[in-house]
């Protein structure tokens, strides 16, 4: 199927047909329109189907998004709605007054900590029976571990966009609305039962009037307007919110937080943002023979309305494939993930089963483009050098790199934050497969973070959850996988062959006083060497230019050449004593 989830997490274990699989290569032609494009002496003719289809994608790129975030605009608006909003808003504070209350009463008691899971399960239900924007904020939620102790985090990761599909009548009078004509005038079929729902949106499979098979992805009615309410009204209840929240000694400026996911779910309702998304996703990893990005029909979207290609495929984890193409399936998964993370910067933020498909012919297809992050050239060095430092299990670095990215304020004592560290995350080298993988890397940290005060920016909460769907959906595949073993080649290339990462260079195969490292450069070279893209010269011309033009690097070159010396003073007093243990 294609067209992902329909703005969640249904296709996980929402309302969701099986895909069937077609024979190898029945999809590798699916970008030519049967009856648009005529082939003549290896040119394209362009049709008027063509033309219209470009001028499509162009006012859908320069469209503005719709309906921005704007508090002030919210404010003028629902200040005149009052019996609505007081409505809604009794349904919203009374039950989370009437939470935070009880969790009060569990610190006044001493008990918090020994109620908390029973806590987090109460907490998730009650967001879970408020709406769609609840359950999105939940989601969000679910990857501050600045915001919340790691128990609630756990609960609010089984949240699922889980709801029954909307008539078809509204569905289809949407689309009509959208669209500016009548279904019958484009579409030849819609097959009636949606492939999935969520609480945005639901998808249809359908066939164009030319034959080829599409993804219709068409909006819940009044989503827009519940969500906007939601937001609104949580933005007013922030601050008294705040107050209580502080009788837990906890000191959170949760108006920023409602804002921030205002922000984001405002973009992510709209469709046309969406089919953004995808071509740009399309020109950043489409190139890649493991990648399959499906193609957005412009002229048959908007912002309520996405038409995107169908794609045939099962999901990952299914028992159609083999155990070797499971892994080869998550390897890929994995690499293409760390590669939109740390290189481009653009990623796709919520890569669970409901949004990937195995192709037949062995490529991986992702749906669903509502959910990307961002992360600036900066701040993917900075992740960088975080791995390095826990590597080197140096976490005063650590903390002043913490410092430098924003996620400690300036001036914090990070003495303590630096104990807690090192008593908290185990030796990432050292460490069996069992003791390190994500989940418990992020719990870790998730634990300091909730203790002392964090702040993290979306794009590493983004980060968070990524990592954390990758690794669950990972084991689902191939119980023996863990991302950091499949990740490690990757940064061990990166830090050997990018001119910008020479002071994680230093830190990761030099010591403190300028020795190199040779087990470590050498466990280095053998991972960075099961990369596809390692290159071997790039590394050594680097490591030269490293040692030999590095300002503080006298230390270095002597010790390099005391190293090379031993190192062939031991190779020639070898030979020389087999020398003489040979025959004559």
């Amino acid at each position: 199927r294609a067209g992902g989830d329909g703005g969640g997490d249904a296709g996980e274990g929402g309302n969701v047909t099986p895909a069937l699989v077609q024979k190898a290569g029945t999809t590798t032609n699916s970008r030519q329109r049967k009856g648009s494009r005529t082939v003549s002496r290896g040119t394209f003719t362009k049709t008027r189907e063509d033309f219209m289809e470009e001028e499509a994608q162009r006012a859908a790129k320069s469209a503005a998004v719709a309906m921005p975030y704007d508090p002030m605009e919210a404010e003028r608006v629902y200040s005149m709605r009052t019996v609505d909003v007081w409505k809604r808003d009794m349904e919203i504070s009374v039950p989370f007054t009437a939470f935070l209350g009880k969790v009060i009463l569990d610190f006044e008691r001493g008990v918090e900590k020994q109620n908390r899971k029973a806590r987090a399960k109460e907490f998730t239900s009650i967001i879970a029976n408020l709406g769609p924007a609840f359950i999105k904020a939940g989601q969000a939620l679910s990857s501050r571990p600045d915001l919340l102790p790691p128990e609630y985090l756990a609960e609010l990761q089984t949240l699922q966009d889980d709801i029954p599909p909307f008539p078809n009548e509204e569905a289809f009078a949407i689309i009509e609305k959208e669209l500016g004509v009548p279904m019958s005038e484009v579409f030849a079929d819609v097959v009636p039962v949606p492939v999935a729902a969520a609480s945005i949106g639901q998808v249809y499979k359908g066939t164009l009037k030319s034959g080829e098979a599409v993804a219709i992805k068409v909006q819940r009615p009044e989503c827009e307007g519940i969500i906007a309410m939601d937001i609104y009204i949580l933005r007013q209840l922030s601050g008294a919110l705040s107050q209580l929240i502080k009788l837990l000694r906890r000191d959170l400026d949760l108006q920023s937080v409602v804002e921030e996911f205002g922000k984001l779910i405002y973009e992510e309702i709209d469709y046309l943002q969406e089919g953004r998304n995808a071509e740009k996703f399309a020109e950043l990893y489409g190139a890649s023979s493991d990648v399959y990005v499906p193609r957005i029909y412009w002229r048959l979207t908007r912002r309520k309305v996405l038409t995107m290609e169908w794609v045939d495929g099962i999901r990952i984890t299914s028992s159609s494939l083999s155990e070797e193409e499971k892994s080869g399936m998550v390897r890929n998964l994995v690499q293409c993930s760390l590669r939109q993370m740390l290189e481009k910067g653009f990623f796709h933020a919520d890569p669970h089963g409901g949004n990937l498909l195995a192709m037949p012919d062995g490529r991986l297809a992702y749906l669903d483009f509502g959910m990307m992050s961002e992360v600036e050239p900066f701040q993917r060095y900075g992740i960088l050098e975080a791995v390095v430092h826990m590597v080197n299990r140096d976490y005063r670095s650590l903390c002043q790199l913490y410092v430098r990215l924003g996620f400690i304020p300036e001036g914090t004592d990070i003495e303590p934050i630096e104990i807690a560290l090192s008593n908290a995350l185990p030796d990432v080298l050292g460490a069996s497969v069992e003791d390190f993988n994500i989940a418990s890397v992020i719990s870790e940290l998730g634990d300091i973070m909730y203790k002392f005060p964090f702040t993290l920016p979306p794009y590493y909460t983004a980060i968070v959850r990524c990592l954390g769907v990758l690794e669950g959906l990972a084991l689902q595949a191939d119980g023996r996988f863990r991302i950091i073993n499949n990740a490690y080649p990757y940064i061990a290339s990166r830090v050997l062959t990018d001119p910008n990462l020479q002071k994680p260079l230093q830190l990761m195969v030099f010591d403190s006083e300028g020795h190199v490292r040779w087990t470590r450069l050498e466990d280095l070279i053998q991972n960075a060497a099961n990369t596809e893209d390692w290159d071997v010269k790039q590394a050594a011309s680097l490591f030269s230019e490293f040692v030999l033009r590095n300002p503080n690097g006298a230390a270095i070159r002597k010790n390099l050449a005391s190293d090379i010396t031993s190192i062939l003073d031991s190779v020639g007093l070898d030979t020389y004593h087999y020398v003489l243990a040979s025959p004559p």
